[in-house]
């Protein structure tokens, strides 16, 4: 972001203004400084409650024209979070929609018309979250973890809400929700946030106009809240159903903490590096963790709590992985400020935060000081810390944390063996951040798309036959190349390695300099990856599948529906050297570009550009064994997209995204995990259903969704041609204002299902006319189940 302002409006509005010269999105975040910890106790979870009900129709804005619909349609990004002490909202639209946007957002806040039946559906509908949360590992984690804390401490409180909690019918629930809607949805507990390429001036006149209909503010007296510590365990095991195979180091903060959401972040980039001589380098070679990040799920009150969580190390030396986090820290503490790695931080910081989209700049921390990381170390102590062990269906005492039933035993605090001698290094220079001038003339011939200047896109793909990869190539690939990629991050390149429907793939994006010498060393790595990575490939994939086990099943199915059709079997594993040779040998590679992109030497395998449309996809039911609640996914493959087909199922799909939240969501309280939308999985590409549901059976939800489809074929035909037209004419502003990421993206699917490189021109020029008969021919085509891929936890209800 080029210009930062931040003031106070006359009627007590915290305002933060983010002008960014090169985008065509805006973003608007709404703060709210009150959460679950200022909710009446008499009823937990009313806080998330609220966050729920302000969505559900407003003053001036009913329901299917609120917020949520509205950027649905935009084919933006909506969502809202409730933490301890900071209820968030927050929107991402095209440019021209902030206004409007912005008007719905804060109408819903300052006026939501809490009617009572759609209070009794909504409470539902926290219902299933609740029992979808009680078995979600993060949530267990964090649950028992509270257990630790100083007694008092709301942490240990229950907030998520359910049905029990949410006592609609008790006398003294709507009074207090309406008071606690009074005392906290009001511009001193306010803070506004716009992000948009338009001078600070509009923005804050905007800002002005549209926080008029705000009520009076008034200051509340700060709140006192019980301390964290001293700590109650040390040493705790849990027993998770599934998704095992992590362990959690947690720090109880207090105090003096500034910037401490921008200082955690920096420490995580810190410990996530894998130079030589750093913490995960080590825990590596001495196979104690295969991958570490940081989290910070409470922050509030000059508190905070702080988590490590390490992959691939519950069956592990817990003792000396302790010992060695703990070395790393005094090591970071005795060496700080780290002139040179902290300005390399500092530099990969700024260059990242240039290039953010408007709404993740404004959900940014920003830039911590030195003496805020300097702060959080010193609290990163022995007596502060939690460890926390997990077991998949091991067996403990089930007790209550936090309102969930948790099966945990508390265990003797662990010893600290310190061992100064450990001869630690601190990461050298990133050689992305300072990348060697290049020679002009690439010696790899790509095709490429026009891009925007010093910017550059790169896409490979490496198509297998058969389709199935060895077991455990792709995670043994992806930790070869992740010391690379994290590089290349903090130097404002972003990669990705995953397998999909044929192959593998690899895209980059980022300043062309720099993505030519990321790309050449990807390549190198592809080619000849560390021996040890190659042969941990199959352990690899194993924790890989024990932490998807712990998502919901929704997630796992989405998941699953990117490895592609049909059954999942795998090839014998790749262990060496040599087996990796052959398999290189064995697959072909194609590849595009978009700007000013080059490849200074092949990619392995046999060049052999895709020609001619794909295969048709299957219609199939797979069923997963996945316990748990009901989930189905239904993928409907667009088989033959010429432009206009193609342009029709795209409208349908932003028809259809609002419609389906609001019938399966909101009318039938099927679930709160749901999904629709049209999706590209490689070259393929249609619309795809997902629904998961703790009261229904997959079959009802596949009657459901097809009911579904049939009503909103009735109400398309009945739609006048105003509103298709309002609708294309929006849609098509979308395609032609996408960015150059996206268009580049676009144009390598378009590749993949060998369409024509102006296949994407002419999608968006197919919207300029009636295509209302090709939007019935969607839906007759949604209508037929042979034409579909499903993906659900239970078999076919036809051959039942």
């Amino acid at each position: 972001m080029s210009e930062i302002l931040d003031l106070h409006l006359d009627n007590g509005l915290r305002t933060r203004l983010l002008q960014s010269p090169d985008t065509a999105l805006a973003a608007v975040v709404v703060d709210i400084a009150a959460g679950s910890h200022d909710e009446p106790a008499s009823f937990p979870g009313m806080a998330h409650f609220l966050e729920h009900l302000v969505f559900l129709g407003s003053r001036r804005f009913a329901p299917g024209d609120g917020l949520i619909p509205f950027v649905q349609r935009l084919g933006g990004r909506v969502n809202a979070t409730t933490r301890a002490r900071n209820t968030r909202y927050f929107c991402e639209v095209p440019a021209a929609c902030l206004d409007e946007a912005l008007d719905r957002l804060l109408d819903m806040l300052v006026a939501p018309l809490l009617e009572p039946q759609a209070l009794v559906r909504e409470r539902e509908v926290l219902q299933a979250e609740y029992s979808a949360r009680a078995g979600d590992p993060q949530t267990l984690c964090e649950s028992a973890l509270s257990s630790a804390l100083a007694p008092g401490h709301p942490l240990g409180d229950f907030h998520a809400g359910n049905a029990a909690s949410l006592a609609l019918e008790h006398p003294d629930f709507l009074p207090a929700l309406h008071a606690f809607h009074r005392t906290h949805y009001q511009p001193a507990s306010m803070t506004l946030t716009l992000a948009a390429s338009r001078p600070l001036g509009e923005l804050r006149e905007l800002a002005i106009r549209r926080s008029s209909c705000l009520p009076p503010a008034f200051h509340r007296p700060p709140v006192q809240v019980p301390p964290l510590l001293p700590l109650r365990a040390h040493h705790l095991r849990l027993s998770l159903p599934a998704g095992g195979g992590r362990r959690l180091l947690a720090f109880a903060l207090e105090g003096e903490l500034p910037e401490l959401e921008a200082a955690s972040g920096l420490l995580d980039d810190l410990l996530q590096d894998e130079s030589p001589g750093g913490l995960l380098d080590r825990l590596g070679a001495e196979g104690l963790c295969d991958d570490l990040r940081v989290r910070l799920p409470y922050a509030a009150s000059r508190q905070g709590l702080l988590l490590m969580e390490f992959d691939g190390a519950a069956d592990l030396d817990g003792d000396r992985l302790c010992d060695r986090v703990l070395d790393w820290l005094d090591v970071l503490r005795d060496r700080f400020p780290w002139p040179g790695a902290w300005n390399d931080w500092i530099r990969a910081r700024r260059w990242r935060l240039q290039r953010l989209a408007p709404l993740d700049a404004a959900l940014d921390p920003g830039l911590p000081a030195r003496t805020s990381l300097a702060g959080l170390l010193a609290q990163l102590r022995p007596e502060r810390m939690i460890r926390l062990d997990t077991q998949a269906n091991g067996r403990g005492t089930t007790v209550e944390a936090a309102g969930f039933p948790v099966c945990l035993d508390v265990l003797t605090a662990p010893r600290i063996r310190r061992r100064p001698g450990t001869p630690w290094q601190l990461p050298g220079a990133n050689p992305y951040l300072d990348p060697a001038v290049q020679p002009t003339t690439p010696l790899v011939p790509l095709d490429c798309l026009p891009g925007a200047e010093g910017q550059g896109v790169l896409f490979l793909g490496w198509r297998t036959d058969p389709p199935e990869l060895p077991a455990g190539l792709e995670q043994s690939l992806q930790r070869a190349l992740r010391p690379i990629l994290r590089k290349a991050a903090a130097a404002g390149v972003d990669g990705q390695l995953r397998s999909g429907w044929d192959g593998l793939g690899l895209a980059l994006e980022g300043p062309a300099p720099v993505l030519r010498p990321v790309a050449r060393d990807l390549l190198e790595a592809l080619r000849q990856p560390p021996a040890r990575t190659l042969a941990e490939g199959p352990r690899l994939e194993r924790e890989a599948r024990c932490r998807l086990a712990g998502e919901l099943p929704i997630r796992q199915l989405l998941q699953r529906l990117q490895l592609g059709p049909g059954p999942s079997i795998e090839a014998a594993p790749i262990l060496d050297p040599q087996g990796l040779e052959r398999f290189w040998a064995g697959v072909t590679w194609d590849g595009m570009g978009a700007g000013e992109v080059c490849l200074d030497q092949a990619p392995p395998g046999l060049r052999q550009s895709r020609a001619g449309p794909l295969p048709s996809t299957p219609g199939a039911w797979n069923h997963l064994e996945i316990p748990g609640e009901a989930a189905l996914l239904a993928f409907h493959p667009l088989e033959t997209p010429s432009a206009r087909a193609e342009a029709a199922w795209r409208l349908l799909a932003t028809w259809l995204e609002p419609a389906f939240h609001q019938r399966l969501r909101g009318e039938l309280q099927l679930g709160y995990a749901l999904a629709c939308g049209f999706r590209q999985l490689d070259g393929h590409r249609g619309l795809f259903f997902a629904v998961q549901s703790p009261k229904a059976t997959v079959a009802e939800l596949d009657r459901h969704l097809r009911a579904f489809l049939t009503q909103q074929r009735a109400v398309l035909a009945r739609v006048d041609d105003e509103a298709l037209g309002r609708a294309q004419a929006s849609l098509r502003r979308q395609l032609q204002d996408r960015t150059f990421v996206d268009r580049a993206r676009q144009g390598w699917h378009d590749r993949l299902a060998g369409l024509p490189a102006f296949h994407a021109d002419s999608v968006a020029e197919a919207l300029s006319s009636p295509i209302i008969d090709e939007l019935l021919d969607a839906f007759d085509t949604l209508a037929n189940p042979a034409s579909r891929l499903v993906l659900a936890n239970a078999g076919d209800p036809a051959f039942a």
